[in-house]
């Protein structure tokens, strides 16, 4: 009992390890989130007040005739906070590169203008300013950014300690006080909004995905969409340009359950869901409905017809088990009017994808049924399939 009792442990220490961190959905979750898209101006505000933190202490330092070097770092951190405070106040996320070089700034300024202040309690107190990044980086990174800032930040604390009782008359009591109370701020703060920040990822992740088939269920989708359509327009650009709904529906899925069970069913469920992503590996596949899917593309007119008939080829296999088989439908418009509200634009192309897989489905399933950009009504579809 005990021995299972430390593997879970080391399995759990390996698994917190080796997690890693798709910068890219968490800044896509904040985006969409109503209050957490707001987050960059909170950042902005931080910044600011940093940077009015530096001016008051470049002020001070000019008053009590401070060498022109630390002078230099207090202008030198104003400008640069000043800097990335405009940066945020734009309302714009980073990329992850971009944001992995804001905690590097972050933390260096930060130290450079505590160590050049002279040596006090309060200066060593100010040590726990880092735990402002720190709080940045356990949202946004991983562990091992986590860990590297937390070495950082309390290295950082500890030279400030030093340099307190070997050059002023302080206590060393009183010192040693003054960073135990530090150390609590950094370590114990920072690593309880670590583990808080890891496990709410996680929960917030697995919300966005569909337990049986691993792909996004409808809310992951939008998300996901939102994101690939702001990528899309930042493309250059081409007047061509569509984004495609392609609705995908088992045939007689029904029959597979009644025949073989659920748990076959399941089975068909989740290869079908792994053959869709394997054919969109490039676009925004989901799971909609019982053996409903999704998939959101964009490009030129032909790549939603394309990809349609991609997953026409995969979904279908002689060999199979159950084989099984597939009515698509295909709805597109201009990326150009793919603009506002997201849900509203999904949900318009949705109905119009559905209308047209409906229609291969009353031609006898197993085909792609194509509706016209902008066209609603059945006339407006084209068909392709294959027989059974």
């Amino acid at each position: 009992m005990r021995c299972d009792a430390r593997l879970a442990r080391v399995r759990v220490l390996r698994e917190w390890w080796s997690s890693d961190i798709d910068y890219a959905w968490v800044a896509n979750y904040h985006r969409t989130h109503a209050y957490l898209k707001s987050a960059p101006y909170f950042i902005t505000v931080a910044c600011f007040l940093l940077a009015v933190k530096t001016a008051v202490d470049l002020v001070t330092a000019q008053r009590a005739g401070l060498e022109d070097g630390s002078r230099w770092v207090f202008g030198l951190a104003t400008v640069v906070s000043i800097v990335l405070g405009l940066v945020w106040a734009r309302g714009q996320f980073l990329s992850r590169t971009w944001s992995l070089r804001f905690v590097i700034i972050g933390d260096v300024t930060i130290a450079a203008v505590l160590f050049v202040s002279p040596p006090s309690q309060i200066v060593v107190i100010s040590a726990a300013l880092l735990m402002t990044v720190g709080n940045y980086a356990n949202a946004f990174h991983g562990v091992r950014v986590f860990l590297c800032h937390e070495a950082w930040a309390i290295g950082v604390a500890g030279v400030l300690f030093l340099r307190l009782v070997t050059t002023t008359t302080v206590e060393v009591s009183a010192a040693v006080s003054t960073l135990i109370t530090v150390l609590v701020v950094l370590f114990a703060a920072s690593s309880l909004n670590h583990l808080f920040f890891t496990a709410l990822r996680d929960d917030a992740a697995r919300a966005f995905y569909d337990q049986l088939t691993g792909l996004r269920n409808r809310r992951g989708l939008l998300v996901d969409v939102e994101s690939m359509l702001r990528s899309a327009r930042l493309a250059p650009a081409d007047g061509a340009a569509v984004v495609s709904a392609i609705c995908l529906d088992l045939d007689a899925f029904k029959s597979v359950n009644d025949r073989f069970g659920h748990t076959i069913g399941d089975d068909v469920l989740r290869n079908a869901a792994a053959r869709i992503g394997r054919v969109s590996v490039d676009a925004v596949s989901a799971r909609i409905g019982g053996e409903e899917f999704l998939v959101v593309v964009a490009g030129d007119e032909s790549r939603g017809p394309t990809v349609a008939r991609a997953l026409l080829r995969a979904i279908h296999r002689e060999d199979d088990a159950t084989p099984i088989s597939a009515s698509i439908g295909v709805a597109s418009m201009p990326l150009s009017q793919a603009r506002g509200d997201t849900a509203v634009m999904l949900n318009s192309l949705l109905d119009r994808a559905d209308a047209a897989m409906y229609e291969a489905k009353r031609q006898g399933g197993n085909r792609v049924s194509v509706a016209d950009t902008g066209t609603d009504g059945v006339g407006g579809r084209r068909q392709e399939g294959l027989s059974l």
